[in-house]
């Protein structure tokens, strides 16, 4: 099970941040890979998450259950994405710039696809990575 970790620092106070984040209709604005995601119910744990969004290049179904929920802290939740079973995690720290935000997934690579798990693990890197960018120049600008 590989986890992976990304973070960034955004000028913008934790409240507007996890505010936006945790709308996952917002979700498009700032992850390129997201086509959709939304949520059944109110955000609090518990409630289902789903929608598409592409992964290296295919689009796959997203099902998963809110299994954390802080406000201006923490939400996490846990689902299939694809055929990959996985866990993400967005922490929300003040910090003197702003706020840090953490991304973790841990995603689940059954054995037989054993060749391929390096290449699944940069490509969710990337993505992580370009989500989290994105999501600072939305909101960096948004609130200007």
């Amino acid at each position: 099970m590989p986890v992976i970790e990304h973070k960034i620092n955004i000028n913008r106070s934790v409240t507007d941040i996890f505010k936006f984040v945790s709308d996952f209709h917002n979700n498009p604005q700032w992850q390129p890979e997201s086509i959709q995601l939304q949520r059944a119910g109110q955000v609090k744990v518990g409630e289902m998450v789903v929608g598409t969004r592409k992964v290296m290049g295919r689009t796959v179904h997203v099902n998963a259950d809110v299994v954390e929920y802080v406000p201006n802290q923490k939400i996490a939740y846990t689902g299939i994405m694809g055929s990959y079973p996985f866990r993400s995690t967005f922490k929300f720290n003040f910090a003197s710039s702003g706020t840090e935000v953490t991304e973790t997934m841990d995603i689940r690579i059954m054995w037989i696809y054993f060749m391929f798990r390096p290449f699944v693990i940069r490509g969710i890197e990337s993505q992580m990575k370009t989500s989290l960018e994105g999501l600072k120049k939305v909101m960096e600008a948004r609130y200007k």
